[in-house]
């Protein structure tokens, strides 16, 4: 129905404008000390947003790339794609071992760095509700909500590239990382027609951070022109 699809592209674009004209530069200029409203500010609009949008039937589950199809095979996509991060992470310190490059002057120090001084949470729930609770909202309304819906119409090439662009832009976070995640889950929800995928390889990339910071940060030094 094009109404229908105008319609969800209005209410999107109301939204987005909510979003980069209001909450974005409250939260950063007027709450720089609260670290529960700077850290999850955002996800919390994110998350309210997506309540407010079911609730009125602005948007449908199946909308949001909640598609009940081939459950097995994206569940067997995401959880491939998930794992790959975190496999990466031991793989890749394994390889600065093995070289003998842990102890190089790129490296060296590097066990100095605390999570806390890099502005990561060191409780148990914190961390849970990062790997599990972030991804899901973040894919949900970046990914389900916005790409899935103004880029219904459009080829497999925009959409993967139109969506990184978006992610990286809505989390102000202009960097190869930010730009590659976006890309690869909205890939994953074009070429699957599902959010499971992008929902895990996000959780995936947000287990690997962590893993990075608590137990690998040498590996901090090498990538960090990527995040």
């Amino acid at each position: 129905n094009p109404n229908y699809h105008y319609f969800n592209v209005k209410f999107i674009t109301s939204i987005l404008a909510l979003y980069f004209l209001v909450i974005l530069p409250t939260i950063h200029l007027c709450f720089p000390g609260n670290k529960i409203i700077y850290d999850y500010g955002i996800i919390i609009y994110f998350a309210l947003i997506l309540i407010i949008a079911l609730s009125f039937k602005r948007v449908s589950f199946q909308q949001l790339g909640f598609n009940k199809n081939n459950i097995r095979q994206t569940l067997t996509v995401g959880i491939i794609f998930g794992i790959l991060p975190i496999l990466s992470v031991y793989l890749l310190d394994g390889l600065l071992v093995k070289m003998g490059l842990e102890q190089s002057d790129l490296l060296s120090g590097a066990n100095l760095r605390t999570p806390e001084e890099m502005g990561f949470h060191i409780t148990p729930a914190a961390n849970l509700f990062s790997v599990l609770f972030v991804p899901f909202v973040d894919q949900v309304f970046i990914m389900g909500l916005i790409v899935n819906n103004m880029f219904i119409k459009d080829n497999p090439e925009r959409v993967i590239i139109g969506g990184g662009i978006i992610y990286s832009l809505i989390h102000f976070q202009l960097n190869i990382g930010s730009l590659f995640l976006g890309i690869i889950s909205a890939g994953l929800l074009k070429t699957t027609g599902s959010i499971i995928p992008s929902i895990l390889v996000h959780t995936g990339f947000a287990i690997a951070e962590l893993s990075i910071v608590f137990n690998y940060p040498r590996l901090i030094s090498l990538l960090v022109f990527f995040v």
